[in-house]
């Protein structure tokens, strides 16, 4: 049985038509997770964040941050009395928003601040450290692997 072209092109044309249909719906139906909801503001304060970061890159002794057991442990530099370091740790969930925490800085008296992952997913996170010692302001950023 022989087609003709016609009904060969009127095919090829339904077909990638189909396919193009079914690839706009699937992408619409993504969920697409910004990093911040505040992009915006975030990014008007960008000299201020380069300032904190151009901080923490000079400073001699730098913030450590590990994973031991189950705990992120965070040694800060003893630059300042530790209970004048304050400040926000962000732990970020690139893959679930949902799950991002954000901790209040108390380090102890060895400078150590320690967070139990018990309740975090394993997995990819990233840290973000936004942190003052005697009035000048610091930021880090990491990435950890939690098991």
């Amino acid at each position: 049985m022989k087609v003709s072209w016609g009904v060969g092109i009127t095919v090829s044309i339904i077909v990638f038509m189909l396919i193009s249909v079914m690839f706009i719906y699937i992408a619409f139906n993504q969920d697409v997770n910004l990093v911040r909801d505040d992009y915006y503001e975030a990014e008007v304060k960008y000299n201020e964040t380069m300032e904190k970061v151009k901080r923490t890159s000079a400073l001699v002794d730098k913030l450590k941050i590990s994973v031991i057991e189950n705990n992120i442990q965070l040694q800060f530099p003893k630059i300042s009395k530790s209970e004048n370091i304050n400040g926000n740790i962000l732990l970020y969930r690139p893959s679930e928003r949902n799950k991002d925490l954000s901790i209040t800085i108390r380090p102890d008296s060895n400078y150590l601040q320690t967070i139990n992952t018990a309740n975090m997913l394993s997995g990819m996170w990233k840290v973000k450290v936004d942190w003052t010692a005697d009035s000048i302001s610091y930021l880090n950023d990491d990435i950890i692997m939690v098991q």
